[in-house]
């Protein structure tokens, strides 16, 4: 017994030195991120962010490799398969959290294959209305709904988004029925609420900014745990009567769980980094996004919670993958 624990020390030993001699010369190599969504997304647009900071602080090239499919599992199933090195990461929305109980059939499973290694942004949701509907409050559009039970609809840019979940638990909370009108994009949808074809609309405050501003759609308020300072002006969802609620849009750098702990520290610590250099802290805020930042723990925090969250919705209205 003894030369069996000795031999497992000895073992365990080996491979902490390894993951630490892999750490102090990674990387070693190009660099890849993987969007699993199509080019000119947000999903897109944050990968390239982060791999355009990693040459000058990693002594390496990055690019970004577009492999949309099954609502993100694709890109990121390409990934978790792929060498455990820290050469091929992802960079992901909260779909993450979604697709575990959305898909009925996963190639990995979420909390024991993806490694959460840095939050990188977030971005403000909204709920707002065209201006023929008479409300002009979000506690006005609840009663209103409440009213009209089952006879508001309401649309977001995608089925099954955080966007349409957010709507779904409003609908469930405040005590009423409305469907889901479903669009395979923003502008579509957009363009459905600005012509009154659909009355709420539920998406990013990016998307609305210009729209309120020329009057054509109205914002009633925001649905993350507290204000946005991009528009502090909108209460929140929370603060409205429905204390808890919380939904935000985020994006965060994952890897796989195979990958050396030393390699997950140093990537964590240079996205980080990269989050504090004011010109890209400056697009980021240009574009309504927050720069995050933090653990690997506190991301993995947000996912955990988020799954929670986004799969009871999920199976109490029995939402499908498409």
């Amino acid at each position: 017994m003894k030369r069996f624990t000795s031999t497992v020390a000895a073992a365990l030993a080996v491979a902490a030195l390894s993951s630490v001699a892999m750490a102090q010369s990674y990387p070693s190599k190009p660099m890849k991120i993987v969007a699993p969504y199509a080019a000119g997304g947000a999903a897109d647009l944050m990968a390239r962010y982060i791999c355009d900071k990693f040459p000058q602080s990693m002594g390496q090239p990055c690019v970004v490799e577009n492999r949309p499919g099954a609502g993100g599992i694709i890109g990121l199933d390409i990934v978790l398969k792929s060498e455990a090195d820290g050469h091929t990461l992802a960079m992901m929305p909260n779909n993450l959290s979604i697709i575990p109980t959305l898909y009925a059939k996963v190639p990995y499973d979420t909390l024991k294959d993806v490694a959460p290694i840095a939050l990188v942004s977030s971005t403000p949701v909204m709920i707002g209305t065209h201006p023929g509907i008479p409300a002009k409050t979000f506690q006005e559009l609840m009663a209103y709904a409440r009213a009209n039970d089952g006879k508001v609809n309401f649309t977001t840019c995608g089925p099954a988004s955080p966007q349409h979940l957010a709507g779904e638990m409003l609908g469930s909370l405040a005590g009423f029925k409305w469907a889901h009108i479903p669009y395979k994009g923003c502008g579509a949808a957009l363009a459905d609420v600005l012509s009154g074809t659909v009355p709420v609309f539920i998406s990013t405050y990016a998307h609305f900014a210009p729209q309120i501003k020329s009057g054509k759609l109205k914002g009633l308020a925001m649905l993350g745990a507290k204000r946005s300072q991009f528009a502090p002006e909108f209460a929140t969802v929370a603060e409205s009567g429905f204390p808890g609620y919380e939904i935000d849009v985020w994006f965060g750098l994952v890897g796989s769980t195979r990958l050396p702990p030393a390699v997950i520290v140093r990537l964590n610590a240079e996205v980080n980094k990269a989050l504090q250099l004011p010109d890209l802290r400056d697009k980021l805020l240009a574009g309504q996004y927050e720069p995050l930042g933090g653990t690997p723990e506190r991301f993995a925090e947000v996912i955990r919670v988020d799954i929670a969250k986004f799969g009871k919705v999920i199976r109490d209205v029995g939402i499908k993958s498409e």
